[in-house]
């Protein structure tokens, strides 16, 4: 259906399959490998060998590997695979997702292509909430995007792409809800790694236009709805940020909007709204960045893809809510029609803006969509997501992102799915101090007033594209930091991420609820 580079599959059993592969057993640092249920006495003795011996302590995401049917490694032998939790105190649903990655991680490097996970009882987590988070992990880190690589011959055929068979045991008593569980962490971790896919995705092989494409290919897929603006039309409507952003490229802007508007939710025509940023690429305009690691740039369209990762999720999902997806994507390049420092433009809502710095750019593009996503569509709340500022990343780091609000309710229900996702926010400040830090001398507001506080700033600036009296509640994620990385992590490898889906999912079914 789409491509979400993956190289996993997962399913859940209520009993043990013939061919089990390797069995995979998950342990605390307190615990000997759990008795009863699934487990044959083969694998739990083998186990316990590994753990009386010292060659496994349980600790989070530590991986031994021992063999059951005796050791001499006959026909009749089972891998036995211990992941570690580590203190039992601290087991949790995302102590079970990382310690399923690494697994598949350890799997890929030993050539082991069938892994039978068990789901044992545990009193800190419910089968279900365990049976997820393995199917999560195990597909978050079973992302391979090799899209672009080379095979050494005619460059048609596909590289040689190992796959990891990953089934998931449990208890016949909960066989039911774990898989319901198991079958919507499938849906969303995979919604997760297509927008991964496309987060990774280059600038010369993502550009607004081609943006809008997979846009259109994911609705026909999905059933979505799909309606994308062109630059005439965003010159008609007079949206002058996206247009001044994406005047320096010669792949002018769009804005795509995704709409899942199910049969149950029709008596309410007032949607969720969810607002990306699809920088495709990010020179920084006139402002140049520095050349080292522009070409990481290619990620500051995370936020929209994001958007698209949630777009996938709640329609294969069916849920019944309302949503609307409006990526606002722009290519900020630098040429002779490149928007320069001190110009000034005007946005779609008649607010001016005087640009100091045309890497500030995010913020622009986004304004135009916030005030005529509102406008148009009167959600009854909204979240937009954006690699807004490196300031975020100073301030809290690359693994959680920054969140500012009008709404205390609308951050209470964000904290929830983002907890509930296993994703990290942290609430930031957003006042009368910080609009006040960039009025203009000539204009209403600046796009930059400098370093200090600057994601404060963006948040400020956006403020100025939702209702001043507060009616609609607004979020705003600086996702800077977590929205790709540099080096493996428990669950990613380099490049994008996908943060924000998962969270995103779960805000959108507590409100179906």
């Amino acid at each position: 259906m789409i491509d979400t580079s993956t190289r996993i599959l997962v399913k859940f059993a209520a009993s043990m399959p013939r061919q089990v592969g390797a069995v995979a057993i998950f342990v605390s640092s307190e615990n000997r490998a759990p008795g009863g249920g699934v487990l044959g006495d083969a694998e739990r003795s083998a186990a316990n060998r590994l753990i009386e011996a010292g060659l496994f302590q349980g600790k989070s995401r530590e991986v031994a590997i021992g063999i059951a049917d005796g050791e001499d490694g006959g026909e009749s032998a089972t891998r036995v695979m211990l992941a570690g939790l580590g203190e039992a105190k601290d087991v949790s649903a995302d102590r079970y997702r990382q310690a399923a990655a690494a697994l598949i991680r350890t799997a890929r490097r030993l050539k082991i292509t069938r892994i039978t996970m068990v789901i044992a009882a545990d009193p800190r987590v419910m089968p279900a909430e365990i049976g997820a988070a393995l199917a999560t992990g195990a597909l978050l880190a079973g992302f391979q995007f090799d899209r672009f690589k080379g095979t050494g011959t005619s460059g048609d055929e596909e590289p040689s792409r190992d796959e990891i068979a990953v089934t998931l045991v449990g208890e016949s008593a909960t066989a039911r809800p774990v898989r319901s569980a198991v079958d919507r962490a499938i849906i969303v971790a995979d919604s997760q790694n297509y927008a991964r896919t496309l987060a990774c995705r280059p600038g010369n092989d993502i550009n607004p236009p081609t943006l809008a494409n997979e846009a259109k290919k994911l609705a026909k897929a999905t059933g979505l709805a799909v309606r994308v603006l062109d630059e005439k039309e965003l010159a008609k409507l007079k949206m002058g940020g996206i247009l001044a952003v994406g005047a320096g490229s010669n792949a002018p802007p769009r804005l795509i909007v995704l709409e899942h508007r199910p049969a149950k939710a029709r008596a309410s025509s007032h949607p969720l709204l969810v607002v990306g940023k699809s920088i495709t690429f990010d020179t920084g305009g006139i402002s140049i960045k520095p050349a080292e690691k522009m070409g990481r740039m290619i990620y500051d369209k995370s936020g929209g893809m994001a958007v698209l990762g949630l777009m996938a999720a709640v329609a294969r999902l069916k849920l019944p809510v309302h949503v609307v997806g409006i990526l606002s994507s722009a290519e900020n390049h630098v040429s002779a029609d490149a928007y320069r420092p001190g110009d000034i433009i005007r946005m779609y809502n008649g607010v001016t803006v005087e640009v100091t710095n045309t890497d500030a750019e995010g913020r622009l593009v986004l304004g135009d969509a916030l005030a005529w996503g509102i406008e148009t569509y009167k959600p009854t709340a909204v979240i937009d997501l954006a690699t807004l500022t490196g300031g975020v990343i100073v301030a809290l780091g690359r693994e959680m992102a920054g969140a500012m609000t009008n709404s205390d309710e609308l951050m209470t229900q964000v904290q929830r799915a983002a907890d509930r996702a296993g994703e990290k926010i942290w609430r930031l400040p957003l006042g009368d101090e910080q609009r006040e830090q960039i009025k203009s001398d000539h204009a209403d507001i600046v796009n930059s007033a400098g370093r200090e506080a600057h994601p404060l700033q963006g948040g400020a600036f956006l403020s100025y594209f939702v209702p001043r009296d507060n009616s609609v509640p607004w979020a705003h994620l600086d996702i800077a930091g977590p929205a790709d990385t540099e080096k493996e992590t428990p669950l990613y490898a380099k490049g994008g991420t996908g943060w924000g889906v998962r969270t995103l999912v779960e805000w959108a079914a507590a409100q179906a609820e």
